[in-house]
């Protein structure tokens, strides 16, 4: 049988699930201007929700930004490189992304490096120390992490 069209929403039915999309979890401007193109409305309308939206702080980019470094360094174990580039995908401003990291703890931020390193280590196969500490280092690096903070940590390994 086939399917029947949608019916169209009404810009006051987009709202609402724009706002309960926003308050399910943390989103950006960039996310929520992405989800307005999938919905067949005037454009005007989009506006108003968009304007709606931020003026009632269902989306804000300081609190995503923030939210996002906190998940990304406490869960994912992600480094500054890598969480920097997906926030900058996310249409982020640069100001924005380095107040979140302001507010990272560093030596959390460096405990979760070695907490990493030190599971990768027991799965790495090599010949040499040297080799193994390339490994590790490499590794790192493709999460995100500083070259320079890596190989101060691979020191004390």
């Amino acid at each position: 049988m086939p399917q029947r069209p949608a019916k169209p929403l009404t810009p006051d039915q987009v709202l609402d699930k724009m706002a309960k999309y926003c308050a399910y979890q943390e989103r950006c401007v960039k996310d929520v201007k992405d989800k307005l193109k999938t919905y067949d409305i005037p454009q005007a309308s989009k506006d108003e929700i968009l304007d709606y939206l931020l003026d009632n702080r269902f989306v804000n980019d300081e609190r995503f930004a923030r939210s996002f470094v906190r998940g990304k360094v406490n869960q994912s174990g992600w480094g500054v490189n890598k969480i920097r580039f997906h926030l900058m995908q996310k249409g982020i401003d640069k100001d924005v992304i380095d107040e979140a990291f302001g507010q990272t703890d560093e030596e959390v931020y460096k405990q979760k490096l070695i907490d990493i390193l030190k599971a990768k280590s027991k799965t790495v196969k090599a010949e040499t120390d040297f080799e193994r500490k390339r490994k590790l280092a490499a590794f790192a690096m493709q999460k995100g992490f500083e070259g320079a903070l890596v190989w101060e940590v691979l020191k004390e390994f």
